[in-house]
């Protein structure tokens, strides 16, 4: 019982991706590739048609309120865990990366942003941002996993393996390979409305520049343009469990 207790609390934030005759187990954290992990996991269950008819192509509204509802899903997961059939993975991003990404989805949502006093009307600058997650020190995993930190207590001794975002296609590749799992259409399936990367082609210097999505009409700044040595100090700080458990370089950004 005190065994279930824990891993509860390990997979309770996200429930990890798990499937009766599939033989790997997918840990995730938003802000952190999870859309495209999702779609991955979901074709190779030939689960996407599900997907469109029961959630208009909404791989988290179909896995929150189907795909995980389904009968004995939470106590064969919890089972398969304890037990240590399957194989694990977590994927994991950039904490400097991540950081800009999780401030970008709090300025366009209303449900975040005002989790620090400001409307999307008001904006927020990088800055703030930063210095309110830091106030709140480990109070911030309680607020929202889109802006607190990947790591969860104790996931270590039940995640076995990382997938790195940055390595993704390639790491992608070679576990379906391993597993003997079909060959995926990965620049299809990570095709996303959630992905700004394309649209940050602003370069400057945008650390303490109080941002909307209005002032930014879809053209938003580069990774780079968020940090200076005080950004970059406090994302270190902030985030320092995450870059110690993934073995992220603290120095860069990329």
């Amino acid at each position: 019982m005190m065994k279930e207790k824990w891993l509860e609390s390990v997979i309770s934030p996200y429930t990890p991706l798990y499937a009766k005759d599939f033989p790997i187990i997918m840990f995730w954290i938003p802000k952190s590739g999870c859309t495209i992990l999702n779609c991955w996991f979901f074709f190779q269950n030939g689960l996407l048609d599900d997907v469109e008819e029961k959630s208009a192509g909404d791989v988290h509204n179909y896995r929150h309120f189907v795909y995980t509802k389904t009968k004995n899903y939470q106590q064969a997961l919890t089972t398969d865990l304890l037990d240590k059939r399957k194989d694990t993975y977590k994927l994991v991003r950039n904490p400097f990366r991540r950081a800009v990404s999780s401030f970008l989805a709090t300025i366009c949502s209303p449900q975040l942003i005002c989790l620090f006093n400001r409307d999307i009307h008001s904006g927020l600058s990088f800055s703030q941002f930063l210095y309110n997650l830091h106030d709140l020190g480990s109070e911030v995993d309680s607020l929202d996993r889109h802006i607190g930190c990947q790591y969860i207590e104790g996931e270590e001794e039940v995640v076995e393996n990382y997938i790195y975002l940055e390595q993704m296609c390639s790491q992608i590749r070679e576990i379906e390979n391993k597993y003997r799992l079909l060959k995926s259409p990965l620049s299809q399936l990570s095709k996303s409305s959630h992905h700004l990367s394309d649209l940050m082609t602003k370069k400057g210097k945008f650390a303490n520049t109080v941002l909307t999505m209005s002032s930014l009409n879809w053209v938003f700044p580069t990774y780079e343009s968020f940090y200076n040595s005080e950004t970059k100090e406090l994302v270190q700080e902030i985030f320092k469990k995450d870059f110690e458990i993934y073995g992220y370089d603290i120095k860069h950004i990329k």
